[in-house]
């Protein structure tokens, strides 16, 4: 079986290592490299330096066009897993068996770009993956194969993107020997279809006063590794990276606990206390490091 992979996103490396390990992989298509913030370096993804590590051919076409289709002609089936780009109708018709979309939800619920992290943001106790046929329109293919994964009470955007990016190399292998076999039929998305957008830096912004705690924590959860949720203090910018719920109330954005080891900070409603923070400028660290450097007193106002 010659296969093309798309994708980009870290999360997809294992299901390219699998991939690669059962059957042909002829290309791996990944985005372009992108330029630096700090100077001219240009950054490949992560999933074209694990092509590479693999010795697997690599494209980056700007334009998915006749040139490109030339070079995947000779390939029966294409697997997706965060790739980034739409991909158009007459390449999906280049594949004998069609292209494999990986879907970190139960679809249809949360079709779109952000699934694992609206799952932790809306406090999920279990999200899943779904293996679907690709077409034109958007996560809304007929469902090939899928597996419901619980949301633990500790798992965070790494955690639950490391599950998935296991679990999902697992069942593509099956979902391509399964669909070469003609052993799978099919079926058709049942359910409520909802859509979740692509974030940004300003919904990880955490607002004291007009959020609770819970909202809070889930969202360090949600955008750990990602944007991480912040704050600002005095014109600076801190990313709270780990945090939990304390049954206390005050004023919001008022420290109601200041020890060796903790800070706790009132929300709207109820309070957090920090337990690893990132100041602008710095790398992270426990909040004891971070009280030990820095003089926060009880009653005063982090907004």
């Amino acid at each position: 079986m010659n296969i093309v992979f798309f994708g980009t996103s870290e999360i997809g490396i294992e299901t390219l290592r699998s991939l690669n390990a059962h059957f042909n992989v002829k290309a791996v298509l990944t985005s372009e490299d992108k330029q630096g913030k700090r100077n001219k370096t240009l950054i490949e993804s992560p999933i074209k330096l694990e092509a590479k590590k693999l010795n697997l051919n690599i494209l980056q076409p700007q334009k998915l066009d006749i040139g490109f289709l030339e070079q995947i002609k000779d390939c029966e089936m294409g697997v997706l897993f965060s790739y980034g780009k739409i991909i158009p109708q007459n390449v999906i018709n280049v594949f004998k068996y069609g292209i494999l979309n990986i879907h970190p939800s139960i679809l249809p619920k949360y079709r779109g770009a952000s699934p694992i992290i609206s799952a932790l943001l809306n406090g999920d106790s279990h999200t899943g993956i779904s293996i679907i046929k690709l077409t034109k329109d958007l996560d809304a293919g007929d469902i090939l194969m899928q597996k419901i994964i619980e949301i633990e009470p500790n798992d965070n955007n790494i955690t639950l993107s490391g599950k998935i990016s296991q679990i999902a190399s697992q069942m593509i292998v099956c979902a391509v020997e399964y669909m070469q076999a003609g052993f799978i039929k099919p079926v058709p998305q049942k359910g409520n279809i909802s859509y979740v957008k692509k974030f940004d830096k300003s919904d990880a912004r955490i607002n004291f006063e007009t959020e609770d705690a819970v909202a809070i924590v889930r969202k360090v959860k949600a955008f750990l590794g990602y944007l991480e949720a912040f704050f600002y203090y005095n014109g600076k910018i801190y990313k709270i990276l780990k945090a939990s719920v304390v049954d206390k109330s005050s004023d919001p954005g008022t420290v109601l606990e200041v020890s060796k080891s903790s800070l706790v900070v009132a929300c709207k409603n109820k309070s957090i206390s920090i337990e690893v923070i990132k100041p602008e400028g710095k790398n992270s660290m426990p909040i004891s490091a971070f009280l030990a450097g820095h003089k926060i007193q009880c009653g005063q106002k982090l907004i």
